[in-house]
């Protein structure tokens, strides 16, 4: 395990949602069980999130890209 840091800027309206999704994550990893994790980032409306981390990290491919909507998975 490794622990790092996020620093996040993002519309306060999107905070509940990011949160929850991330929550979700936290509690599908703590119960084992597997299910795919879905925010809409909508570029079209406020969704404009910056995110700013300190720590050295390879960018990877996604899995699967469908005309843009990508899942990322580190199998």
């Amino acid at each position: 395990m490794k622990k790092f840091t996020i620093e996040v800027e993002m519309q306060e309206r999107w905070i509940p949602y990011f949160m929850s999704a991330l929550k979700y994550m936290q509690y599908l990893g703590s119960v084992g069980s597997s299910r795919r994790v879905c925010l809409y980032s909508d570029g079209d409306g406020d969704f404009r999130p910056k995110f700013k981390t300190e720590i050295e990290w390879e960018e990877k491919p996604p899995v699967v890209d469908n005309g843009g909507d990508r899942y990322y998975y580190a199998g």
